[in-house]
């Protein structure tokens, strides 16, 4: 298991600093409507990066619908109801990697997305910061 730094967890002293397991699983039709239906749906979730990173890729609502599946599953992984979806951005490291962060807090997280053309999904861990 690899940690925000990408250095692999090998001991159980650094596995019990998990404090929650996030996972979701989002229709990529469904993120694909809410952007058509209402075009402030995207400015509303999305940071400027998401929107660059996204929006220029033939497959732009299948990565809006990955990152949307990720900002869930970080707030239920930190369970707190409270963090705004725009707070929460998803980067990409140069090998593609996707990494987390929340503006105003700390947080350290683990992070995987995978897409289909229908789906896409997240799961993220949290760790004691």
């Amino acid at each position: 298991m690899n940690n925000k730094s990408g250095r692999v967890l090998k001991n159980k002293k650094e596995l019990q600093g998990i404090i929650g397991l996030g996972v979701d699983l989002v229709e990529v039709s469904r993120v694909r409507g809410l952007a058509e239906r209402s075009p402030g749906f995207l400015k509303k979730v999305f940071t400027a990066g998401e929107l660059a990173y996204s929006l220029k890729s033939k497959n732009k609502f299948e990565r809006l619908a990955a990152r949307f599946a990720v900002k869930e599953a970080v707030i239920k992984a930190l369970d707190d109801k409270k963090i705004a979806l725009k707070s929460i951005e998803v980067e990409n490291t140069a090998s593609g990697r996707p990494i987390v962060k929340i503006k105003g807090r700390a947080a350290r997280l683990l992070v995987s997305i995978s897409h289909t053309g229908s789906h896409a999904v997240a799961a993220v861990i949290a760790f004691q910061a």
